[in-house]
């Protein structure tokens, strides 16, 4: 994550390689706003910590938004959960996880970001086994004022 830049061009992209995954959101059948999905994109540009998913670059291809960033071999948490470990995980590795969530967790907080959306599908793993915090659609900045701030009152994500 040093200092390789990032093609815009969606011509240099191949979607069968594995070297980085693109996120492909319709911005017609997209619930969220188009400030929300910017400050998403935004967000996952400017974080720089081993445990948080960053984004790469972002770009418009006709009617999506696509945001490059390091591809997940192992998946979420929640996808491992369902295929591998349908009884769960082993204490260990709950609690490393856990450990690893909480400097993301840790770092957002102490750059002004409430992530408001964790859970077992936003933890990714990849194929060393890294873990990173993902899925920023809901995530808040503590700065912000009038509707955004009055807001933080009301119950987001996934209601399980």
């Amino acid at each position: 994550m040093g200092s390789r830049s990032y093609s815009a061009n969606p011509s240099n992209y191949k979607l069968l390689e594995e070297e980085v995954a693109v996120k492909c959101l319709d911005l017609d059948r997209c619930n969220s706003n188009l400030e929300d999905i910017r400050r998403e994109a935004q967000t996952m540009s400017l974080i720089d910590h081993p445990n948080v998913v960053k984004a790469f670059c972002s770009f418009v291809v006709d009617k999506s938004l696509w945001v490059v960033m390091g591809f997940m071999a192992q998946g979420s948490c929640l996808h491992l959960m369902k295929a591998a470990y349908p009884e769960g995980f082993e204490e260990d590795a709950i609690g490393s996880i856990l450990k690893d969530t909480l400097k993301a967790l840790d770092y957002l907080h102490r750059h002004c970001h409430v992530h408001r959306d964790v859970k077992a599908g936003n933890i990714l793993l990849d194929s060393n086994g890294q873990v990173k915090l993902a899925d920023f659609g809901v995530s808040a900045c503590m700065f912000d004022t009038g509707d955004r701030q009055r807001s933080r009152n009301t119950f987001v994500g996934t209601p399980c």
